[in-house]
């Protein structure tokens, strides 16, 4: 025990977490004026002492617990008490004396105090004093391999399909960071580190979006609101991946639900334009040889009936991992599609699936002999190298443009995973239920703010960052293509004001022409609006137009629209 008492009786206790360095800061830059009557008690390296204090009651990672003579203060109230006693010593104790001997301002900036003791306790890695098991441990190291095996195929996404080369500095952290989430899963510093840098580039991109970047910003949303709630409620630190792992699931089961619901249009439907059977026709051999009205029209409604039984199986508990697999193995045939990069989605998918298996599950899979056969291996210098080399390798693939090698070298990672989900990943039938279930909150806000999102092209609102999902939409100038939302009760009209850019033959909304001239306010555009043609126009000669249209710059990155293919019946196209 610390004791600092010079003579006399200590009649002053004051317990306080030593491993937190502010609460140590804290007691150590105190004087008060009983100091000779002080003791200090670490209850960290004093258990009985903890346990006696926990037994009557007091949470200990709410605050410190100040004992006056058998008369005990916690949490604001003892931070009150010890500033009334403080002296005016030192500037500390002076402001300490000034601002929380107020029992109100010290019941209003404590929780701050202890939030600050919270954050800083998880990025030290030191567990509260009241920590409990882990029951998600599992669940969240196959999450985060799975997040970082997408996070490495989104810098490739962008640096090799969208052109971002040299990748920017973000890209270039999100890769650095997500191999070594790679090699250590179990980290929750190391993915809270790749969730920051992620939700950073996220902002630095805007408006550029594309469908796995629009998704992944779902799930950050998710993450952020249950990190901070539980830093606000001083919980454990596994109940961030707990209240996380619902928003992961709504994002997907919305993702699901636009990727059926934006293809209910003519030109999906038609096996023409589909991009259902433009994805099928570059598909490596002998797919793509399979050819006719039959393939064509399996493609397009295999799409419907293939989603829709995954979404609806992912809802119900027993066929939940079969689901996880058919999800898997159903995204990774589209990724084999030289159509696009679709790699970086599926990955993406991969990791929305896996928040669906239980604990149980995800401890029988990764338990299970195939995957630990891996696990193994990987943790072997040797085998670090050739994971390593293997994402070189790919890099190569990417650069090349060569899509379907680039899935087809994933897949001895993601195989073996797929097939220990569909063998183990069942809720085992003696598993205790839990006695209580807690709504969602977080993963029905996430939902609804998602499909909000997704809803807004039949709003007449945006068309970019909703999901397009390869769908065939077409919404703009005044038509739809769309088999239950026609064009004409959109409330909002942004999606009817269609401009023509001379120069290269494209249409965009008027709306996208004035955000875009606000941003590059050095640059002009040329354009033509309802006949008028308007000459190398810039933000200085738009300006009436931006302050009357436009919302604030803040808004505009994430409202922004596609650009605009007028021919009918519509071609595939992102």
């Amino acid at each position: 025990m610390e004791t600092h008492a010079y003579r006399g009786e200590i009649l002053i206790s004051v317990y306080y977490d030593g491993e937190c360095p502010f609460c140590t800061r804290y007691v150590g830059l105190m004087r008060l004026q009983r100091a000779d009557e002080v003791s200090l008690i670490n209850l960290r390296e004093n258990p009985e002492e903890r346990a006696a204090l926990e037994a009557q009651g007091y949470d200990l990672d709410g605050g410190m617990v100040v004992d006056d003579r058998g008369t005990r203060f916690s949490g604001d109230k003892a931070v009150s008490y010890l500033a009334a006693l403080s002296t005016p010593s030192d500037a500390f104790n002076r402001l300490n004396r000034v601002v929380f001997s107020y029992d109100w301002v010290a019941a209003l900036l404590y929780p701050l105090m202890r939030a600050g003791r919270w954050v800083t306790l998880f990025l030290m890695g030191q567990p509260l004093m009241g920590d409990v098991e882990d029951t998600n441990r599992h669940r969240r190291e196959i999450f985060a391999t799975f997040f970082a095996f997408f996070s490495i195929f989104h810098v490739f996404n962008y640096a090799f399909e969208y052109k971002v080369f040299p990748p920017t500095w973000d890209l270039l952290a999100i890769g650095v960071v997500a191999l070594a989430l790679l090699f250590r899963p179990s980290s929750s510093r190391i993915l809270f580190a790749l969730m920051a840098i992620s939700t950073v580039s996220t902002v630095l991109q805007a408006p550029i979006g594309s469908n796995h970047t629009i998704v992944r910003a779902a799930a950050l949303l998710g993450y952020w609101l249950s990190f901070f709630t539980a830093m606000a409620r001083n919980d454990h630190v596994d109940k961030v991946f707990e209240r996380f792992a619902p928003a992961g699931c709504a994002a997907l089961l919305v993702m699901y639900f636009y990727g059926v619901f934006h293809k209910i249009n003519a030109d999906f439907l038609n096996p023409i334009t589909s991009c259902a059977t433009a994805l099928w026709r570059e598909m490596p051999w002998p797919l793509a040889a399979m050819q006719g009205p039959v393939i064509d029209y399996s493609a397009i409604y295999g799409t419907f009936v293939v989603e829709g039984i995954i979404a609806a199986a992912l809802l119900y508990r027993p066929t939940r991992h079969f689901a996880v697999a058919a999800g898997i193995a159903f995204h990774l045939l589209l990724s084999l599609s030289s159509y696009s990069m679709y790699i970086s989605f599926t990955t993406l998918s991969i990791t929305l699936h896996s928040l669906f298996l239980s604990e149980n599950g995800a401890r029988a899979v990764l338990n299970s002999p195939v995957v630990t056969a891996v696990r193994a291996k990987l943790a072997e210098p040797i085998y670090k190298g050739l994971v390593v080399a293997w994402l070189l390798g790919l890099i190569s693939l990417a650069v090349s443009g060569n899509y379907t090698l680039t899935t087809v070298a994933t897949l001895p990672f993601i195989l073996p995973f797929c097939w220990a989900v569909l063998r183990y990943g069942g809720e085992p039938r003696d598993a205790a239920e839990p006695s209580r279930r807690s709504i969602p909150v977080i993963g029905l806000i996430v939902g609804a703010l998602f499909f909000a999102n997704g809803a807004m092209p039949y709003l007449g609102l945006k068309t970019a960052q909703t999901i397009n999902m390869f769908a065939n939409l077409r919404l703009e100038a005044g038509a739809s293509n769309h088999l239950v939302f026609s064009a004409d009760h959109r409330p909002f009209g942004y999606l009817d004001d269609v401009v023509t850019l001379p120069k290269s033959g494209n249409y965009v909304v008027y709306y996208e022409v004035l955000s875009w001239a606000e941003r590059n306010p050095e640059r002009t555009v040329t354009f033509i609006k309802d006949g008028t043609l308007y000459e190398n126009a810039n933000a200085a000669s738009l300006k009436g137009e931006i302050d009357r249209v436009l919302f604030p710059r803040w808004v505009n990155k994430w409202f922004h629209f596609r650009q605009v293919d007028l021919t009918l019946p519509k071609p595939c196209g992102i």
